[in-house]
């Protein structure tokens, strides 16, 4: 009980700290702000478009933000709350703390998680409420889909944020490591153009599972696939995160 007592304070004094880095509260007023614009872009529309985008308003903006922002959000959070710490020494501090190594490793990439989900949940409320705005009965319609998509996009993108957190352990540097994140992402996402083979072996391939679940767009075996694929993906990245973490001499 006191294990997860500490753990429980520690990802708390983690998520705390990430959320009042200016970093962090940026990337939550673009997260805002990117389904508010995108909605009044919408609205000059001719009235058939708009309508039609709006009843998919929220899948729309899923899918921009899990292809793009949320990844680069998530680089620059494992960024600042581990190689930023291990630049400005300030990682020590947390090791002061009661908490061993592996509970501290824990802390910070539930923190992440947190930070997620609630980034997740601002651009589902907002684009819920744009689409309420465009096209009220078809939004409330296809309510319970988005929230399933939104609930799988949380699990693509949170081996996004555990693999970007095993990245973090190669450098002292939260702009290194940031700009490597961002190199291997791109990276990973062209490589199959040119090797189509090597899509099934990468995580990266499924960061657009969330269609997959709209509709009966793929059978119950698949989405179990992919999501075993996907928690494996976190395991591995974790697993191989936290020992480099305990390894770290600071």
């Amino acid at each position: 009980m006191t294990g997860l007592y500490s753990l429980y304070a520690a990802t708390h004094n983690e998520t705390v700290k990430l959320l009042r880095q200016t970093k962090t509260k940026l990337a939550v007023v673009l997260t805002v702000l990117v389904p508010v614009l995108s909605a009044l872009l919408l609205g000059n529309l001719p009235n058939g478009v708009g309508s039609a985008l709006g009843r998919d308003y929220p899948q729309l903006m899923l899918s921009l933000f899990t292809a793009v922002w949320l990844p680069l959000f998530l680089f620059m959070a494992a960024a600042e709350s581990f190689s930023g710490e291990y630049a400005d020494r300030t990682i020590k501090l947390v090791l002061l703390r009661p908490v061993s190594r592996a509970r501290a490793f824990a802390s910070k990439v539930l923190a992440m998680f947190v930070y997620l989900a609630l980034l997740l949940a601002a651009v589902w409320l907002v684009s819920v409420a744009a689409g309420l705005a465009t096209a009220p009965r078809a939004t409330i319609a296809a309510l319970g889909d988005s929230l399933i998509a939104y609930a799988a996009a949380f699990v693509a993108m949170a081996a996004v944020g555990t693999a970007a957190s095993f990245v973090a352990q190669w450098l002292r540097s939260g702009v290194g490591t940031l700009a490597l994140c961002v190199f291997l992402y791109v990276g990973a996402k062209l490589l199959p153009f040119f090797f189509p083979a090597s899509a099934i072996w990468s995580f990266l391939s499924y960061t657009d599972w969330h269609t997959l679940w709209i509709g009966e767009a793929a059978a119950a075996g698949k989405l179990l696939q992919v999501f075993v694929f996907l928690l494996a993906s976190c395991i591995i990245s974790y697993t191989a995160g936290w020992y480099m973490f305990e390894k770290k001499s600071f």
